[in-house]
């Protein structure tokens, strides 16, 4: 009976070394086991999305539902930065910061991101040559940042109605025009102009004054890091002064500091205001919008009344993390949000954009819309303002110093000496 249990034992070890020397990988011939590989996990990648009224969070999300469909293996997180800022830089600087950069950015300035070292520099291939003028957002002979795209922005909306009440049978060109314009409009009880707080009165101090300055030098802030010009200049201050003179005479909604962009978006579009400066997206929020009344367009004013357009040109769009843990899955799909025929013409319409591809993508614009095309296609090429390149792209942060700067005009707490030379301390300060 010993022996007979004995022997069955013996099989029965037999039998599992058996099993498990077939599961055993024979690390010295290379052979492997019969075991299936381990089902590959999906890549994910981090993209921080810029929130607007019209580029909005249900936009975003169907156009990632899209990617990943049909890109299977990889997942995209979004995130976005906090409302009410001018561009995502100061939340993308703590991200930095903290470890924490997402694999994929918008909008953010692109200079001062690589100054940080943080971008992946983008191969010029076959898309890339898609875009007209890409050279000319290369820094140091690279490129960092994928963008396809025309936006003008020194542009005034205005109430064709209230215009007619106020008796302004043609839209002013020149400041002078303008002042009379307001004066009548004031007259009538009619609030002439309408901005915001937060970055909106950065926005509108910049594109009330700056075409009479950047019309006659393309290459303003090229020449201010050169120190051949500043803001305490004669042409700066008086178009500070011109500015400053239509906040003295009432011609801005009373409160317009409480109250921020998607708000004074809204009191135009309720009839609330007559004149509201703002850049071409806001056409996109118009075309939709019920309401009572046309709304037309035209260049913002000159001292001179030469029109002059400022805008965008292939900016304010993708760029890709230099640490990504996943670059080539990032670079694909910042290379799909703004080069993807379908979301490249989607884009163009949710945000009233024109497109700067080599063979143009058109889509159906509103008659307010094809006003601002018009504009585009009778004036000369745009150059930047504000936080956009003028020959060379200001140095970081200049957005916020022209918001404190229209801010406290805006409240009677700063005159346009003191103004203006905030601007320039400001600029050597951060100038590296």
């Amino acid at each position: 009976m010993k022996k007979w249990f004995a022997l069955c034992m013996v099989i029965m070890l037999a039998a599992v070394l058996a099993a498990c020397g077939g599961k055993t990988n024979n690390s010295s011939t290379g052979e492997k086991g019969t075991d299936p590989e381990p089902a590959a996990k999906d890549v994910e990648i981090v993209f921080q999305s810029w929130i607007t009224p019209n580029l909005t969070v249900e936009y975003y999300d169907n156009l990632i539902k899209k990617f990943e469909s049909a890109n299977p293996g990889i997942k995209v997180k979004r995130i976005q930065p906090p409302a009410n800022e001018g561009n995502p830089d100061s939340y993308l600087k703590t991200l930095l910061a903290s470890g924490d950069f997402p694999d994929v950015v918008q909008n953010a300035t692109i200079q001062m991101f690589v100054d940080a070292d943080a971008l992946l520099e983008i191969p010029i291939d076959d898309d890339i040559k898609k875009i007209n003028n890409y050279e000319a957002e290369m820094i140091d002979g690279k490129l960092y940042n994928i963008s396809a795209i025309r936006q003008p922005q020194s542009l005034i909306f205005y109430n064709k109605k209230l215009f007619a009440e106020a008796g302004i049978t043609s839209t002013p060109k020149s400041w002078a025009e303008l002042e009379a314009a307001a004066e009548k409009l004031k007259a009538k009880n009619i609030t002439p102009l309408l901005t915001a707080g937060d970055w909106t009165a950065g926005f509108t101090f910049s594109v009330m004054t700056s075409p009479t300055i950047y019309k006659d030098n393309k290459t303003w802030y090229a020449d201010r890091f050169d120190n051949k010009v500043k803001f305490t200049d004669a042409n700066w201050k008086e178009a500070a002064a011109y500015y400053s003179n239509l906040i003295e005479k009432g011609y801005f909604n009373k409160g317009a500091l409480s109250i921020d962009y998607t708000a004074v978006e809204q009191e135009f579009l309720k009839g609330k205001g007559a004149m509201y400066p703002m850049g071409s997206w806001f056409s996109a929020a118009e075309a939709v919008a019920q309401k009572d009344f046309e709304v037309g367009v035209f260049a913002t004013p000159t001292k001179d009344g030469t029109q002059y357009l400022l805008g965008g040109e292939n900016a304010g769009g993708y760029a890709v993390a230099k640490n990504s843990k996943n670059p080539e899955a990032a670079l694909k799909f910042a290379k799909f949000m703004m080069l993807d025929p379908e979301a490249h013409k989607g884009y163009l319409q949710a945000d009233a954009l024109f497109s700067n591809l080599k063979e143009p993508l058109k889509w159906e614009m509103s008659p307010l819309q094809t006003e601002i095309y018009e504009l585009l296609l009778n004036n000369p090429p745009m150059v930047g303002h504000m936080n956009n390149k003028v020959g060379r792209v200001p140095v970081a942060g200049i957005q916020d110093q022209y918001n404190k700067v229209a801010q406290n005009m805006m409240l009677g707490d700063m005159d346009v000496e003191k103004g203006m030379q905030s601007l320039d301390e400001y600029w050597d300060k951060h100038n590296k």
